[in-house]
Formats: structure tokens, sequence, C-alpha cells
């Protein structure tokens, strides 16, 4: 069992944020996208020259997709829409305990005490996920580092249980060979349960499909009789 706990995990707390505001799906949001120089993720050689990031007054919130160690490159559209291949990572403690190819990070900085960090992610493949069945990760900011940082991904156990700190997805847990779409958001709020300022992202899942070697084989002939007409 994976016990890493992010900062976002530290403490479960009651925001005055009602319901209604929080039922809608989330879509990419963000100020600007492009690289996070200060952002390492709390690893090394993790990208960050390809993140959302969202700034207001002193506090900056950003995230970004990378690939989990060699696992296949992630694309993005340069919209806060992100690529990946659906399967199992093979490094530890992967596969006996499944993690995906691909982790989501997150940063933030200019964190004051009287602001409070949510972090909301996605276990359904299925598109427009509503916000509600997110799971969530709460932090006052007496409790954040700051800045504060880390590379997680949606296989680690901590994020599928009800532990102070987390409020697991309406959907049980999550499939890393899914096929679907993804979400997620980290927002920060005010003393009085406000929203001051938010960056979200999306993350298509796709298998990796490889032709058969009947089509490959239908596909060179296609081209062969192709250029013959060229050539004739």
């Amino acid at each position: 069992m994976n016990r890493r706990i992010p900062f976002l995990a530290a403490l479960t707390l009651g925001l005055g944020v009602s319901c209604a505001a929080l039922a809608a799906p989330i879509v990419p949001q963000f100020h600007s996208f492009g690289p996070l120089p200060q952002a390492t993720f709390g690893g090394t050689g993790i990208p960050n020259d390809r993140v959302a990031v969202t700034s207001e007054d002193t506090i900056l919130l950003a995230l970004s997709v990378s690939p989990r160690y060699a696992a296949p490159a992630v694309a993005d559209n340069g919209a806060g829409v992100f690529t990946v291949q659906a399967g199992v990572s093979p490094d530890a403690p992967s596969p006996v305990d499944p993690y995906a190819l691909w982790n989501f990070n997150y940063f933030v900085s200019g964190v004051t005490q009287n602001l409070t960090f949510v972090l909301l992610y996605d276990f359904d493949p299925g598109a427009a996920t509503d916000a509600l069945e997110h799971g969530r990760s709460t932090a006052p900011g007496a409790l954040v580092p700051n800045p504060a940082q880390d590379s997680l991904n949606l296989g680690m156990d901590f994020l599928a249980a009800a532990v102070p700190g987390i409020e697991p997805p309406a959907l049980a847990a999550f499939d890393p060979n899914a096929e679907g779409e993804y979400s997620f958001a980290l927002v920060a709020y005010t003393a009085l349960g406000l929203e001051l300022a938010r960056v979200a992202i999306q993350v298509n899942v796709l298998a990796n499909r490889v032709p058969e070697p009947g089509a490959l084989l239908l596909a060179g002939a296609a081209l062969l009789a192709a250029g013959r007409r060229r050539r004739t």
C-alpha cells in the first residue's frame, strides 16, 4: 500500500462553499500555458515546460501531466488538454499496486494562512464528469508549505481512501487500462469560502492501438497500387 500523503491531504476542512457551486463538469481553465521554471513537482526530470498556470493576487496555482518514468510521452493541445496512453506502469509499486503510465502534477506558491486549497481529481473515464463526483483533497494555508508541489498518480491508494483530508471520488476505484476523459482542478478559497483562483486541466486517455498484421499488408498493397497508377 502506498502511504505517501501530499500536503493537500493534511486536514479535512469544512468550507462554506455551496454544492451548487461545485455541480458542473470541470473544464480547462488557466491564465497561461507554457514553462514554469520554478516547478520541479517534487522530483527530478519531471517536465515543467507545458504547464497550466493561474495567478491571482500573490497566489500561483499550476497543473500539468507527465509520463511516469520511461512511459510513453504525453501530448497536449496547448489549451489545457493532455493526451496520454492507457496502461499499467511497470515501475514499483506498480504493477502489483497498479499505477497509470502518467502522473498529474501540482504547484502552489504565494500561500497565505487565510486561504484553503482544494484539489479535485477524477476516477470516472466518462466525459464531463460532474465536479461533485470528483475526489477532493483539502488543506488550509496554515498547513501548506510555500511553495508546495508534488507529482501524483491516480493509482495511489490514499486517493481512494476516506481518510482525514481526502474525500474519495464517487467511482470507488481507478482503472489505469480504461480509455476515457479525466479532469483535475486546483482551487484556492478565501476564509469565507469564496473561490479566489482556479486552474483546471483535462486528460484524454487512449489505448495504444497497433494495426493488425493483415491491416498493414492491405495498407502496403494499396500504397503500391497507388504508386503504379501514378507511374502509368
